[in-house]
């Protein structure tokens, strides 16, 4: 073992040489801080920043690695402070188009993620916040919490103090009425709080493929309480046009949760009792569209849509109820050979379809 005087001697020059790595840093900061004000792109790049964290992780080792993510991420949160102090210093010497408002983002998944490019893509400040973050809300005109349903309403309970007075809070969960009650009972000094449901996405998950384009021509559903001000539902119905949405669609947690469960839950327990099929693995060579429309959103992922299930199971419950009645009725009918029973649910079907089109087309 090296005395520990030659140990200490040892950590003062690799201190010495962070050092001035660190002052190097900071001078590097600063000229991409010009570049991103030249090209008007955000401060804020979680894709790179997850990236970076990823690779000091693989860079220590596992003993390591959870410090060495933590001391990277302390210095990212000192460079983006950095670089917004000098564009705020320099904001003067090129004039610009003000942004129209801030919007924070809390939870930088696909949805989370999809918000904050869109709003960028609009023409407003965005601020982006990881799990834990909370810094910037203050100033947000709207805040969207896009986390799993548990974590929602304890963020808003945690952060409420620091919404700025007029401030519009958002979910973007895929359940509404357990989270809308437990905001609900958060104490609101001046904000206003929404619940909302952008009814987009995709089959696979993370920043890395969200994309300021995933709301062009989607629907946006709000379930506002009774005594939410009008102006308030207005004002999130004009910024979700600016965001792509075609449509905001107004309704109760209730009715919302019950719709879900059809639209969207109920497909998803589809594909992944469909996709459990041991045929599945034999499908190559023998399987076209009607087998990819099938399984295209079985690789779902498990905790969130668990999370989902659980987080308003009545209205899934009565759907699945109701499948299997309707299975059974066919199966019925098959094993009775009875081919005028499977023209007829054949056609109930395709007709149900047709006039779905027909509705969505007269709304278009």
């Amino acid at each position: 073992m090296k005395p520990m005087n030659d140990l200490r001697a040892e950590i003062d020059r690799i201190d010495e040489e962070l050092a001035h790595l660190f002052a190097r840093r900071m001078e590097i900061v600063g000229e991409i801080a010009a570049c991103k004000r030249a090209q008007g792109a955000p401060v804020f790049d979680p894709l790179r920043e997850q990236a970076i964290l990823g690779h000091v992780a693989e860079m220590v080792g596992p003993d390591y690695a959870e410090d060495a993510q933590r001391l990277f991420a302390a210095t990212f949160e000192i460079s983006k402070a950095r670089q917004q102090r000098i564009l705020e210093r320099d904001a003067g010497e090129t004039p610009r188009a003000a942004a129209k408002g801030c919007v924070a983002v809390a939870g930088l998944g696909l949805i989370g993620g999809s918000i904050y490019k869109a709003a960028l893509a609009a023409g407003y400040e965005a601020v982006g916040l990881h799990h834990g973050e909370s810094a910037g809300v203050e100033k947000a005109d709207f805040v969207f919490v896009a986390q799993p349903p548990e974590a929602i309403a304890p963020w808003v309970r945690e952060n409420a103090a620091r919404f700025k007075e007029g401030a519009i809070v958002v979910d973007v969960c895929g359940v509404k009425s357990e989270i809308v009650a437990a905001v609900r009972a958060v104490p609101k000094d001046g904000w206003h709080f929404v619940g909302g449901h952008p009814m987009a996405g995709r089959e696979v998950a993370g920043y890395a493929n969200s994309s300021a384009n995933l709301f062009r021509g989607a629907s946006m559903v709000l379930t506002p309480d009774a005594d939410a001000p009008a102006a308030v539902v207005e004002r999130l119905k004009a910024f979700f046009a600016e965001l792509g949405f075609r449509r905001t669609v107004v309704t109760t947690a209730a009715h919302h949760d019950e719709m879900i469960a059809f639209t969207s839950q109920l497909g998803h327990v589809i594909a992944t009792a469909y996709s459990r099929d041991p045929a599945v693995a034999e499908a190559t060579g023998f399987a076209a569209g009607s087998f990819a429309n099938m399984t295209r959103i079985a690789t779902m992922d498990p905790a969130i849509w668990s999370a989902l299930y659980l987080g308003a199971p009545a209205p899934l419950l009565e759907k699945v109820d109701g499948l299997l009645s309707r299975l059974a009725e066919f199966r019925a009918a098959l094993a009775a050979g009875d081919r005028a029973a499977l023209e007829r649910m054949i056609a109930e079907g395709a007709e149900a379809k047709r006039r779905a089109i027909a509705a969505e087309e007269s709304d278009a």
